[in-house]
């Protein structure tokens, strides 16, 4: 039988530290990673959304949205979160694409993300919310040209080239003129 005094006695190469070591710590030169939430947007087209500026994930139930009359049409009205007013905003029909969201009497609940910035918070109704992915951010490029035609150009923070795919700029969405935020958080 071994005793423990066996293990002791025998000292562990100083080569198996060093390897134990360089499994453990992250591999010289590796880029920092940030973090994407990649959701549906229409039926062809899914975007990502920087995580640093999102709050929440949430479905929420259609009955616990209040419409308000007289508001901008991407405007559905508004719910509560954490004791306080959320204005929601059907994001494809505010960014100029179509959506299902627009035949919501079909719909019971949405999926919702909840940005925050700065002292703005606003809920992001979209069809489908995928997973998150990682990304360099030092590959993202800005937007690309041919994408200046469409509406939602000024929203587009860039673009990841390998797959094309689109970074939605949270903070243009929430400062969008059409939107009137000043009204919002008052």
């Amino acid at each position: 039988m071994t005793k423990l005094s066996e293990f002791t006695r025998t000292p562990i190469a100083t080569a198996s530290l060093t390897s134990l070591a360089s499994l453990l710590s992250p591999p010289a030169g590796t880029e920092p990673m940030q973090k994407f939430l990649r959701f549906r947007l229409d039926r062809t087209q899914s975007m990502l959304l920087a995580v640093e500026g999102i709050a929440a994930v949430q479905t929420l139930a259609i009955a616990d949205i209040l419409p308000v009359p007289q508001m901008n049409a991407c405007i559905l009205g508004m719910s509560n979160w954490r004791g306080d007013s959320l204005w929601l905003v059907d994001l494809a029909q505010q960014l100029g694409v179509q959506t299902r969201l627009n035949r919501m009497q079909k719909l019971t609940t949405l999926s919702t993300i909840v940005v925050q910035i700065n002292d703005n918070t606003l809920g992001l109704v979209i069809p489908e919310i995928y997973e998150i992915e990682e990304y360099n951010p030092k590959m993202l490029l800005n937007p690309p040209a041919d994408l200046q035609t469409n509406p939602f150009f000024p929203f587009i923070r860039g673009y990841f080239k390998h797959d094309r795919s689109l970074v939605l700029d949270a903070a243009a969405v929430v400062q969008d003129p059409s939107l009137q935020l000043h009204h919002f958080n008052s």
